[in-house]
């Protein structure tokens, strides 16, 4: 069949007509273009690409003491989980109801709680953040920044610590960054604004329930809406018509969120955090960094560029000035429009990152401390995305790609110190020493065996994860009880585990004992610890000893 330029043909046999073959290239290419644009697949590919860091080495690094106890906690029975965590542990208690299950479910499936096993969640929960950091980029500034701010946000060395723990962090940071996406929403939308509005209160609820440190982004969401109201700007309207609903959200969720609240009042304190002083903050900023100097001043000279950019189309005679490194021309209303929307953007994302920093400093001189690296990783997503806004205002296309390239390998070339101090303390090899040895009938004595340190918590862990047979006896003087959520016999207290006269009682029904020392929190306690450890050495036959920094086990012949 003979076909003439571009006009189609009849096929002679079916009756249809033909497209030319050079008419259907264009639109099977811009199809194809159409479905790599869209937000799905590249939010796909932005997880993908966050899970290959979120899950390397994952089991590498031994559980630490706070992961031991989300574990042991999580997987008491739901009564007596439910009771604690609505008694004298009612921080992170959606974290520990979801591990809870998650333990249930591996379990069924055969899965023993391995270190792999429980910090999955917590790599997936961070992944979907890194997604989240990319749709924030991708809807309300451009794809380059939403690509730039989560591939920053991905590569960092605080993001990963958090990725890889059996902790809430991350799911608190998946939480708060949909919260902040649906602020966003309800201010630039002006459809579905009841579902963006039960999806903030939701978010913003939920994320209390997972960390109480929410509740200072909650402030930071506060404080960016109201300078919105004030700032000039396309949000300023919207901000002022539905600051009766943003008022009206604020008061469901602390209705919904005033169960907590009062527990928490009687749960434990954060007393173990020190006042911080202008270093702790230093010390932050290192962390974000992996410690590299040169990284820190280029993010930050960066996240002032961006915030000056936004700013200088409110300056008067500043025309000229944005015309020459940035995207704006005079005249194209869609320039306009868009440089127009950097300031409320730039304002929203500051808030985000130094409200937070800010207030739990100040709080955190008093009584009340909240000023943790831990804590404040909720900060990371919007420091990256002014990295973003910065990038994305360059003129030209060219510089942005080379910048964006030049931090990707700078945040790359730092992952390695990451995974190479991921080990927090050292837990596995120690227990798996004792389990080498173990026997029937051998005794275990932990020390220190309070609720806050947790020798025996952190070792019993690695006896499920790799069970042989060997686990602790309610007799064990100090013992832990998870139902007296301290020791088992109160009277005498973890102090047991250090009085010759509870030592020789539980050694005279045991062939072999194990005598394990870990986490001692003051000097004291490491006194005692030391002084009992002496007296076991004079009476017993002593097997074998391993120490780290972390524990210490003695093995001795007690018959």
């Amino acid at each position: 069949m003979t076909q003439t330029g571009n006009i189609p043909q009849q096929n002679t046999e079916t009756g249809m007509e033909e497209r030319p073959r050079d008419a259907a290239k264009p639109a099977v290419r811009q199809r194809l273009l159409r479905a790599l644009a869209s937000n799905w697949l590249l939010g796909l590919l932005v997880f993908g690409a966050a899970l290959v860091f979120d899950l390397h080495n994952l089991g590498t690094p031994g559980i630490w003491f706070d992961e031991a106890f989300s574990v042991e906690l999580a997987r008491q029975p739901l009564p007596l989980l439910w009771h604690i965590i609505w008694g004298p542990e009612p921080n992170m208690e959606l974290y520990y109801l979801f591990l809870h299950f998650w333990l249930g479910l591996t379990g069924l499936l055969g899965f023993n709680p391995v270190e792999a096993v429980v910090r999955l969640p917590s790599a997936v929960f961070a992944g979907l953040a890194s997604v989240m950091v990319f749709l924030l980029g991708r809807r309300y500034l451009e794809l380059l920044a939403g690509i730039t701010g989560a591939g920053l946000f991905t590569l960092n060395y605080l993001q990963l610590t958090y990725a890889q723990q059996t902790r809430t962090y991350s799911l608190q940071l998946l939480l708060t960054c949909i919260a902040w996406y649906a602020l966003f929403a309800i201010l630039t939308r002006e459809t579905h604004t009841k579902r963006w509005w039960a999806c903030f209160i939701i978010a913003n609820t939920l994320a209390v329930y997972a960390h109480l440190f929410s509740i200072v982004i909650i402030f930071a969401q506060v404080t960016a809406y109201g300078g919105l109201l004030l700032l000039p700007g396309p949000w300023r309207s919207v901000a002022r018509r539905r600051s009766r609903a943003f008022i009206a959200s604020l008061l469901l969720t602390g209705v919904l969120i005033l169960p907590m609240l009062l527990e928490s009042l009687q749960g434990p304190k954060t007393g173990w955090l020190p006042v911080p002083y202008l270093r702790e903050v230093v010390v932050l900023f290192q962390l974000i960094t992996a410690g590299s100097n040169i990284y820190l001043l280029i993010l930050f000279v960066l996240c002032f560029c961006a915030v000056l950019i936004a700013l200088l189309p409110h300056v008067p005679d500043s025309a000229s000035l944005l015309q020459s490194v940035t995207f704006y021309r005079p005249g194209d209303r869609q320039s306009e429009q868009q440089m127009q929307q950097l300031l409320p953007i730039a304002f929203a994302l500051v808030c985000w990152f130094f409200v937070p920093v800010i207030s739990s400093f100040i709080v955190s001189q008093g009584s009340i401390r909240l000023f943790s690296t831990r804590y404040l990783v909720t900060v990371l997503p919007p420091l990256f995305l002014l990295v973003g806004l910065a990038v994305v205002a360059l003129r030209w296309r060219g510089a942005q790609i080379a910048l964006i390239v030049g931090l990707f390998l700078i945040a790359f070339s730092l992952v390695p110190v990451y995974y190479r101090s991921a080990q927090v303390e050292d837990w596995n090899s120690t227990v798996r020493w004792l389990e080498q040895r173990s026997q029937p009938g051998d005794g275990l004595v932990c020390f220190n065996n309070d609720v806050q340190q947790g020798c025996q918590i952190a070792v019993e862990y690695y006896l499920r994860a790799y069970p042989n047979g060997t686990h602790f006896s309610s007799d064990s003087p100090g013992a832990f009880s998870w139902e007296n959520f301290g020791p088992v016999d109160p009277a005498t207290g973890s102090a047991a585990a250090v009085d010759p006269r509870a030592l020789a009682l539980y050694a005279a029904r045991h062939p072999r004992l194990f005598y394990i020392v870990g986490r001692v929190p003051t000097s004291v306690a490491a006194a005692q610890a030391q002084a009992a450890q002496y007296w076991l050495d004079s009476q017993y036959r002593l097997l074998g000893r391993i120490h780290t920094p972390t524990v210490t086990i003695s093995w001795y012949a007690t018959s």
